[in-house]
């Protein structure tokens, strides 16, 4: 019934869009298996080898590079002052010699300090070194040596390019060793699944690329339309899966017993309030009991009262002895119950405010509407409309209560609010109900 209502349906409009787009996208899988059709076999069977193939390379590779890219920290780590080096890579790619190791940052890994062949002297980094690095020889560098200094530049590149003719392989060009194999190519998972492609029988399909571009854009659309439908699975039937959980908790608080409505259930379908689970709760511990009219009246507006900027007001007046007792036992049970919805994904309850608890008690003990705004900072109109719902709640309490003294003193408290510009305003708002009523008929 509740996935039915009105109310799921203005929830579920949100998905609509993505409805339409998954009926679009349905429709083109449709036509893209039409055109992925093999008369060799089973191309989808083909296309899924050859992806499961494309990610084994593709991981190994990037295993790979993460590998040489640690053996070329390591490496770096070992250089020392005065070592000739074969930078691989980058701008200043070459014969170089150390004379800073640099291994002192350990964010950016190390990075030595060079004198080129062409006189610079250049920081370099992990970038210029995707394979490690070894020392080709060793010079001996001056302690005075200042890479700042150009003479000194000068000259030590001057005696590196002496040193470089020592070195084999190095004159006119850089050396280079043999390839190394990759090790993609000895990988037994990544041999099983060549050998499954070349025995496939679409491999030998003159439209096979035609029709593996095809199987790729199926992948990739079908993939899209399965995270559109988590989506929308996750967007419809809210309603009911929040009911399910409200249940959840009243089953916990015992207002409900495998699916029945409880007493204390009962008592709470009297209740229609905001805080209608902590006004319940309240009613059965009897913490209400025995407070004298205007002490229930303050206990009471801190469950229909929402100050406009909470976070911002000062600390509110509360009227002492067996009000502010009271006040404090309806914030630990709020805090126990808002504590039981957060453990069913549910946040119903606001924190009791307790800005109107001054006001309403002494609009029921019986001072003058002026008295009582001189002591809050609200409007005349604002003060009223906030007796009015507190009476309407405190009416509730009256008939949830049944036959015991809370009940007499919540319809004193009720007798004592509705007075004055209350209950003028009332009887203005029935006339006015009233007339329209009239001009209806």
């Amino acid at each position: 019934l509740l996935e039915s209502s009105f109310a799921q349906f203005q929830a579920d409009r949100a998905v609509v869009g993505l409805a339409r787009q998954v009926r679009k996208a349905e429709t083109a899988l449709e036509g893209y298996s039409d055109a992925i059709a093999c008369d060799r076999g089973d191309f989808m069977e083909y296309a899924g080898l050859r992806r499961a193939l494309s990610e084994r390379e593709a991981s190994m590779s990037k295993r790979r590079k993460s590998d040489s890219r640690d053996a070329a920290v390591e490496s770096l780590s070992r250089l020392r002052i005065g070592d000739v080096i074969d930078v691989p890579a980058g701008r200043w790619a070459g014969v170089a010699v150390v004379v800073d190791p640099g291994v002192g940052s350990v964010r950016d890994g190390p990075r030595p300090l060079v004198v080129t062949l062409d006189r610079q002297a250049r920081r370099l980094s992990t970038v210029d070194f995707p394979v490690s690095v070894e020392p080709l020889m060793r010079m001996k560098i001056p302690r005075s040596f200042n890479p700042r200094n150009p003479q000194q530049r000068r000259d030590l590149a001057a005696l590196l390019r002496d040193r470089r003719r020592d070195l084999p392989g190095l004159d006119g060009q850089r050396a280079r060793g043999p390839r190394e194999r990759s090790p993609v190519h000895d990988d037994p998972e990544v041999r099983r699944l060549r050998q499954a492609l070349a025995d496939h029988p679409c491999h030998t399909c003159e439209e096979r690329e035609t029709h593996a571009r095809w199987a790729e854009r199926y992948l990739k659309l079908q993939r899209e339309t399965a995270t559109m439908r988590r989506r929308i699975e996750q967007r419809t039937n809210t309603i009911a899966r929040q009911f399910d959980r409200v249940c959840e908790v009243l089953e916990d608080l015992e207002y409900l017993h495998d699916g029945r409505v409880t007493p204390a259930g009962q008592s709470l379908s009297r209740i229609y309030s905001e805080h209608d689970l902590v006004a319940a709760e309240c009613l059965r511990r009897s913490i209400w009991e025995g407070l004298e009219p205007p002490a229930l009246a303050a206990a009471l507006s801190a469950l229909v009262y929402e100050s406009r900027n909470p976070d911002d007001a000062d600390r509110p007046r509360v009227p002492g002895g067996a009000v502010r007792r009271v006040l404090a036992e309806m914030v630990s049970i709020w805090s126990e119950l808002d504590a039981v919805e957060r453990e069913h994904r549910l946040s119903f309850l606001r924190e009791p405010d307790l800005g109107f608890a001054w006001a309403a008690y002494r609009w029921a003990g019986g001072a003058s509407l002026e008295d009582v705004l001189d002591d809050v900072d609200l409007a005349p109109g604002d003060f009223v409309r906030w007796v009015k719902q507190l009476l309407d709640l405190t009416e509730q309490i009256a008939d949830a209560a049944g036959h015991s003294s809370l009940r007499v003193s919540a319809r004193e408290a009720v007798h004592a609010m509705r007075r004055g510009v209350v209950a003028y305003s009332a009887e203005v708002e029935a006339d006015v109900a009233t007339y329209e009523a009239e001009l209806l008929d």
